[in-house]
């Protein structure tokens, strides 16, 4: 009676044993699908907060070609963004060499580069996520806001 027992028992350990490495291997596979859909998300929602700008940015270079020769100096388009993507934080740039606004997010690290199509010159700078203010001293600057 005693070999019974210890059959019962040995087939609990074999059973809670085989479950608990199925649910590791499930658990894995999945967390590596969650982080590459985190690392679309951002993208995704870099790319949304990137437009936007862009958008802005050419909407104020818009008042100033449209001005000609007369001068313009006080030309300023304010812009809500969120201060945070897909729960990470975020940075962005403007590199007029390409004419791009360059958005980097923190963790997950994507880099998202928009176009931007601009007769004004643009100015070098970055800035933190959040309110930013697109203003026009020569060259177009986006600033935080």
């Amino acid at each position: 009676m005693n070999s019974r027992a210890v059959s019962t028992t040995l087939g609990f350990v074999l059973t809670l044993s085989i479950t608990t490495i199925l649910i590791s291997g499930i658990m894995v596979a999945a967390g590596g699908f969650v982080a590459a859909e985190h690392e679309r998300v951002t993208e995704t929602e870099l790319e949304v907060v990137g437009q936007r700008l862009a958008a802005n940015i050419e909407a104020a270079d818009r008042v100033v070609a449209s001005s000609g020769d007369e001068t313009v100096s006080n030309v300023e388009t304010r812009l809500e963004l969120p201060n945070r993507v897909a729960g990470t934080t975020y940075r962005i740039s403007v590199d007029n060499s390409s004419n791009q606004l360059v958005l980097q997010s923190v963790d997950p690290e994507v880099t998202v580069r928009i176009p931007v199509e601009t007769e004004t010159e643009l100015k070098n700078g970055s800035v933190d996520a959040g309110d930013v203010a697109v203003t026009y001293d020569g060259k177009l600057e986006v600033t935080n806001g």
